[in-house]
């Protein structure tokens, strides 16, 4: 079969699109040199051969979740190493890198490394140093554009709730939880352990660079205290005022024990807002897996004003996207504010 032919097809398997999180891309990958019509088959190579790199696709649009790769061939092997590029910041810096026949072909299924998750678009490409008998390779820049797709499952880190995505069931209780390894103060202070794991490093963390102490005030809670809690606001304030800083029972993201109030110690936590500790959280959480979910200026996308002090778990992946994209879980998830499962289009 004509090279050109295999390369459309190879393009055509592995292609993945934004679909459903389950989805596997299967991929075929030619076993030899022959096979492929690459240049040289098993055996001695020619003085400065050239190397030829076959199924590099160059565009690919997915969503996070996705299991998929590219089925590559790269002859001669001559034992190079093959090295996996990420471009940062105008430079390509190696996420992954494996050790080629000695002869012959090295094809295989590669996969890029999770950092594909962690920007709305990523640039990558395959470099094969050169010998003293077969020049260097490499392939051309694959660009990658990442979605990410919002659950409805309060057990997901992707999970969204807002004033019209409840949690489901109503009643949610997480399976476990944990109190953080920090300052805490009140009697809602556990969260879900993974997210209470992170959040005492983002705590000892902070406290190193500004000298001040993070103190988790809420953690997990329930249905039947979050309706308390609104009415008691809402007889303070109105209904409609409340809804503004107040989650209503059963759309509060601290039901699922991945949300967090947090405050600098002494500061009351609804002052949070501009100081040192604060300041640090809005630009470090996302390397512990929080965003500060709320963020000044939102309310029109989030429906709740802002709240520096209220950081939201979503995992290392998710929340360097959104680091990076400046975007909200709304914008992320592409869900319109103020309407139930609306897409963007």
């Amino acid at each position: 079969m004509p090279a050109a032919l295999l390369r459309r097809r190879w393009r055509a398997l592995v292609t993945a699109t934004a679909v459903a999180v389950s989805l596997t891309v299967p991929v075929a990958v030619p076993a030899t040199a022959a096979a492929l019509s690459l240049p040289y088959p098993p055996g001695p190579t020619p003085p400065g051969a050239h190397t030829g790199v076959v199924g590099w696709s160059p565009l690919e649009e997915t969503t996070a979740g996705t299991d998929w790769s590219d089925g590559v061939a790269i002859a001669p092997g001559e034992g190079r190493t093959l090295e996996l590029q990420q471009e940062v910041d105008g430079r390509w810096v190696t996420r992954w890198t494996t050790t080629m026949p000695d002869d012959g072909t090295y094809s295989a299924a590669i996969e890029l490394t999770r950092h594909w998750r962690q920007a709305p678009v990523t640039r990558w490409r395959l470099f094969a140093p050169g010998t003293a008998q077969v020049a260097p390779a490499v392939s051309g820049v694959k660009v990658v554009r990442t979605t990410w797709e919002a659950s409805t499952d309060p057990r997901d880190l992707t999970v969204l709730v807002t004033k019209d995505r409840g949690v489901t069931p109503r009643d949610f209780v997480p399976g476990r939880l944990a109190a953080p390894d920090m300052a805490v103060q009140g009697t809602w202070v556990e969260l879900r352990p993974a997210a209470a794991d992170a959040l005492a490093e983002l705590a000892e963390a902070a406290e190193e660079a500004t000298g001040k102490r993070l103190v988790l005030v809420s953690g997990f809670r329930p249905a039947g205290y979050q309706e308390r809690l609104f009415e008691r606001y809402a007889s303070r304030h109105g209904a409609e005022a409340a809804s503004r800083f107040s989650a209503r029972s059963g759309h509060s993201e601290h039901q699922t024990g991945l949300a967090a109030d947090v405050t600098q110690a002494g500061v009351p936590f609804t002052e949070f807002g501009g100081t040192p500790a604060s300041d640090w959280v809005a630009e470090h959480a996302w390397r512990y897996g929080y965003v500060v979910r709320y963020p000044d200026g939102g309310e029109e996308i989030t429906g709740y004003r802002g709240e520096p002090w209220h950081l939201r778990y979503v995992g290392e992946d998710l929340a360097a996207y959104l680091h990076h994209s400046g975007e909200t879980l709304e914008e992320a998830f592409g869900v319109d504010p103020g309407v139930e499962g609306a897409q963007r289009p």
